[in-house]
């Protein structure tokens, strides 16, 4: 046996080895289980049950929130096993994970036996958020040592997009590069190499800037709602902005991790910012530690979120923060508004991020081997718009190093010298994206790993630009068309209309249909499907509605194999353009459903054709999924309810699913043989009956309102052929019209789309 046993390159060893079955341990299985591993999960137990620990913990793993796993029957595949009695499971693993408690004593204790008990060419990596890969290999046998890497996966290991790999002195080269490639094609996470040292680098830089705004806002005497309100969007963090983050993380573990770093960085200029404010730890000493007590810098006080009093410690109903500074668009033009502005929180704001960028600039050699690097570990760790290092590119150096003079704090010598030079960490060159090196020497970004679909994409011949989608040469006579109207990549009627086009040119061999960013397509345009509505223009309605169904239909039959490549949203029309497809290449979590119960319609661009051509007579189970609007929670379950197919490729990692989709659509070209349109079994006058009970039932429940029944009742008529038992694709196609126009008509539907669109919730009506 060798350590990459029954794989290929970037695939996963077929078992792994997790010990430890606490917090990470369990997750960590999880993920590999959901990933299709089998998973050998150790810890303690009882004289009564040697395994007890670990099979709690895989019993609980269904009730966790945010949910570990795929699909629950996926903890079938992790095995409960006692850590005094791993020599069997040691001795065959080709990947041993430690995952125990966040102590060097017990890690290297747990480790002691790996190292006595594995597989002579296994790969050892320990899950550790700070403590030394040094001090955990001290003293064991260079063999040891050569397969002995720090892999960081962040919580929860399923959500969270960084892993970061930390190699020892000795660490062999091609194990560390099994481990990036493990993580990265099998997990579907980002890796970056980390140096050995205090918090490698996400939790170095991103616990700083926590800390600093803690320190800060307690010498200020701000209040919590003023922190958070210039500390997200504005400068290009999520909306969770800082004290909503510390309360998710726990106030006691972002204490503990800063204590980590304060007392690994002796010689660190910055070194009280990692000190606990006196506010914060008497926080913790009370049991506010946020989400997890319930209370910390906010609290749920009945239906309202209260804000914590920092002078008092009640909490009290949320102060209103007016900002005149823009929290959307180009994060260049929300950084340049900071800087210009003369508001009295923006100087607590400009103060922060300077010293949080000047922080980086001063350890970034330290924590990587690469500038790039350090943005990478913030940006998929902490979900920043732009790493520390763009942001001094966005700022401008000169800009910046001036503030940080201002408030009289050092300038590191990396932006002083980008400052005098009037550089840039990063520039845009005829041969592709350079990096500072220094004394003005840039050299080529190094390769994050795998190539995104993002970079792949920018690299393509643009073959036709249309309004809201493009199509791109995909090489080898595959075109790739793909959706780009706002956000959610919505479908209004230009890109209707290139979709056909594009499959009926005779120009193409195969194409494959895709979203720009992170989405497939949320669906149809909602504000000019209202906009119709309201001002009666049935007849443009119709023209939409044939328009779309026509488009779906095309991709079902076309004389070219189409490939839909899904990942983030792939709702309403953007999962009929995914049904309607010769084939499907689908990341892991992608999230799909005909949701358009939740606005009061029902599939209308061949959803329900789609579902009636695969589930027949059999329409119960997937009924009650569409009448409520569900959609999946990853692309497996969505195998359940029957919206992918068994066939379907599936990709734990979601960043290259185009690039795959592209081969497969290559590969289906040969050959090619278009399905006809055919007559469709339906459940009939029966189904109807049973249908039409289940709802009746539902109402006197009081699950289902009202409106609930009369759109239900719209999509059983449709998925039940109106009672035939055998139609044909386009009569139920005009069905489906008939019903949306019917549903369209009534006051509670328009109501629906309204609030959803005011909202982005769902109305009850």
């Amino acid at each position: 046996m060798t350590a990459s046993q029954g794989t290929t390159e970037g695939t996963l060893p077929s078992t792994v080895a997790v010990l430890g079955a606490g917090v990470m341990g369990r997750q960590i299985a999880a993920l590999l289980a959901s990933a299709g591993v089998e998973v050998d999960l150790l810890d303690l137990g009882t004289a009564d049950d040697p395994a007890g620990m670990a099979r709690q913990a895989i019993a609980d793993l269904p009730s966790m929130r945010p949910t570990p796993l795929f699909r629950d029957e996926d903890a079938a595949r992790i095995r409960p096993g006692a850590l005094h009695d791993s020599g069997p499971v040691l001795a065959t693993a080709p990947w041993v994970i430690e995952a125990v408690v966040e102590d060097l004593a017990i890690k290297r204790s747990v480790l002691d036996l790996v190292e006595a008990q594995s597989h002579p060419d296994a790969i050892i990596t320990t899950n550790t958020s700070g403590l030394p890969i040094a001090s955990l290999a001290e003293g064991r046998s260079a063999d040891f040592q050569r397969r002995f890497v720090g892999v960081h996966f962040f919580n929860p290991p399923r959500a969270m997009l960084l892993v970061e790999v930390i190699p020892g002195v000795a660490s062999d080269p091609g194990v560390v590069e099994s481990c990036r490639s493990w993580v990265e094609a099998g997990l579907g996470k980002r890796a970056v190499i980390c140096r050995d040292t205090p918090n490698f680098i996400a939790n170095r830089l991103g616990v700083f800037a926590l800390m600093d705004i803690l320190h800060r806002m307690g010498e200020a005497g701000l209040t919590v709602d003023a922190v958070d309100a210039v500390t997200g969007p504005l400068l290009g963090r999520p909306s969770s902005a800082s004290l909503r983050l510390c309360d998710l993380i726990g106030l006691d573990t972002l204490a503990h991790v800063a204590h980590t770093v304060h007392d690994g960085v002796v010689d660190d200029p910055w070194r009280r910012t990692f000190a606990t404010p006196d506010f914060l730890g008497s926080m913790i000493e009370s049991g506010q530690l946020g989400a997890k007590t319930g209370g910390g810098f906010y609290k749920k006080v009945g239906k309202q979120i209260h804000s914590r009093d920092m002078a008092t410690g009640d909490y009290v109903p949320r102060e209103r923060i007016r900002l005149e500074l823009p929290l959307r668009g180009p994060l260049k033009d929300r950084l340049d508004a900071l800087w210009d502005s003369a508001e009295p929180l923006t100087q607590f704001a400009r103060d922060h991020l300077a010293t949080c960028v000047a922080y980086a600039a001063a350890c970034a050699h330290r924590v990587a081997d690469h500038l790039e690097d350090v943005d990478r570990a913030l940006v998929w760790g902490f979900n920043w718009e732009a790493g520390p290092l763009a942001l001094l590119d966005l700022i401008g150096p000169q800009r910046l190093a001036a503030t940080l003079e201002e408030s009289s704090q050092p300038v590191p010598d990396l932006l002083g010298e980008l400052a005098a030079s009037q550089s840039t960490v990063y520039r845009q060159t005829n041969e592709g994206k350079q990096v500072f090196e220094s004394k003005g020497n840039y050299r080529p970004l190094t390769s994050p790993g795998s190539v995104d679909d993002a970079d792949f994409l920018g690299e393509l011949d643009v073959l036709e630009q249309g309004e809201g989608c493009r199509l791109l040469d995909g090489g080898h006579g595959v075109g790739i068309l793909q959706f780009h109207a706002g956000s959610l990549n919505i479908l209004g009627p230009p890109p209707l209309q290139m979709a056909i086009d594009c499959v009926s040119s005779g120009k193409l061999q195969s194409m494959v249909l895709c979203g720009a960013g992170e989405h497939l397509s949320a669906g149809a345009d909602l504000q000019y499907l209202l906009r119709l509505i309201q001002e009666d223009r049935w007849s443009e309605l119709e023209a939409y509605l044939v328009l779309f169904q026509t488009a779906t239909s095309t991709m079902r039959h076309a004389a070219i194999p189409v490939v839909a490549a899904g990942r983030g949203l792939a709702l309403g029309g953007g999962c009929e353009f995914s049904l309607s497809c010769a084939g499907r290449v689908l990341a892991a979590e992608l999230r799909i459903g005909l949701v358009e119960a939740k606005v009061g319609l029902i599939p209308g661009a061949g959803g329900c054709k789609e579902v009636v051509r695969r589930v027949g007579a059999d329409v119960e189970r997937i009924f009650g999924i569409l009448r409520e609007g569900l959609m999946s929670d990853n692309a497996r379950q969505a195998q359940d309810f029957g919206l992918v197919d068994a066939t379907d490729a599936i990709h734990m990692d979601g960043h290259r699913v185009i690039q795959h989709a592209v081969t497969t659509a290559g590969a289906l070209s040969t050959g090619w043989t278009p399905p006809a349109p055919t007559d469709l079994s339906t459940a009939g006058q029966a189904g109807l009956s049973r249908l039409t009970d289940e709802l009746d039932r539902a109402r006197q429940e009081g699950s289902a309102t009202e409106h609930d029944v009369v759109v239900g009742t719209a999509l059983a008529h449709v998925l039940c052929g109106a009672g035939q038992e055998r139609v044909s694709e386009q009569r139920l196609l005009d069905l489906e019209r008939e019903q949306f126009h019917a549903l369209s008509a009534t006051p509670a539907t328009r109501e629906r789309i309204i609030h959803m669109l005011e909202t982005g919730k769902p109305l009850r009506n």
